[in-house]
C-alpha cells in the first residue's frame, strides 16, 4: 500500500469498529520511538492512566443504550460489586459479593446511606432501614442492625441480651414461639433493667436516645 497519512485514511465509521482492529502506536516517544501496533481489545483491557469523561455541558455520558444484552459491571478484585444489567432492565449491588459494601457520604455522614454486605442490612444515616427481620432461636444477642427481632424461646427463663443502638434508632421484639420465657436485659434500660416474654406475640417497641433505650409500646411484656 502506497503511504498516506493518517488523516487521508478511510473513515471505519462509528459502531464498526472490532476487538481485533488495529491502532497505530509510538512506543518509548520520549526515548527510543519506535513503531509498534495495539489491538482495540488489549488496549481497553488495560489502560494505564486514569480515565475521564467530559462530553460538555449538553451532552450525555450513556452505557448500554438499546443494547440490551449488555451489561456495566464494577469489581473489587474478583467480586461484582455493581452491576447495571440490561437483558433482565435491573441496578445489582453486592450479587454473590459478602464483603463488598455499597456506601454514599454527606457532608456529615460517612454512611449517609450503607448497604453492608457482611452484615446483611441497609443504614440510613448510620441507622439500620426498618424491614430486616432477625430470627433468634434460644438465649442470645437481640442484635442492633435488624428492625425486628423474632425470639422462639426453647427454655425457661432464657437469658437475651441487647446492646446500645445509635441515636433515634427503633427496635422491635417480638416472642414468635413460646418454648419458655425469654428474659432481654439492655445494656442501657430508661423504664427498668430488664424486659420478660412469656407469652407469643408479647411484644415490645424501643427507642435508642443519647442514655438507653426507652419504650414506645408494649403488649403484655413485662418490665422489672
Amino acid at each position: 500500500m502506497a503511504d498516506k497519512k493518517i488523516t487521508a485514511l478511510t473513515d471505519l465509521g462509528s459502531g464498526n469498529i472490532a476487538s481485533a482492529d488495529l491502532l497505530h502506536v509510538i512506543d518509548d516517544p520520549a526515548g527510543t520511538p519506535i513503531n509498534k501496533k495495539i489491538s482495540i481489545a488489549s488496549a481497553f483491557a488495560n489502560i494505564p492512566t486514569a480515565v475521564t469523561i467530559n462530553p460538555g455541558a449538553s451532552s450525555n455520558v450513556t452505557i448500554n443504550s438499546d443494547a440490551t444484552d449488555s451489561d456495566f459491571v464494577v469489581s473489587n478484585d474478583d467480586e461484582e460489586a455493581f452491576r447495571v444489567d440490561g437483558a433482565n432492565r435491573e441496578v445489582v449491588i453486592n450479587e454473590a459479593s459478602g464483603q463488598t459494601d455499597f456506601r454514599a457520604e454527606t457532608n456529615s455522614y460517612s454512611t449517609a446511606f450503607l448497604v453492608d454486605a457482611s452484615a446483611d442490612n441497609v443504614q440510613i444515616n448510620a441507622t439500620p432501614v426498618f424491614g430486616l427481620t432477625q430470627a433468634l432461636s434460644g438465649a442470645g444477642a437481640v442484635d442492633v442492625v435488624s428492625a425486628i427481632t423474632e425470639v422462639t424461646s426453647t427454655g425457661a427463663s432464657q437469658a437475651l441480651t441487647l446492646a446500645d443502638g445509635v441515636e433515634g434508632q427503633i427496635k422491635i421484639i417480638s416472642m414468635k414461639t413460646d418454648g419458655g420465657s425469654g428474659i432481654v436485659t439492655p445494656a442501657n434500660f430508661i423504664n427498668g433493667t430488664r424486659i420478660t416474654f412469656d407469652d407469643v406475640e408479647d411484644t415490645v417497641t424501643l427507642l435508642y436516645q443519647s442514655t438507653g433505650w426507652v419504650a414506645l409500646a408494649r403488649q403484655n411484656a413485662t418490665f422489672s
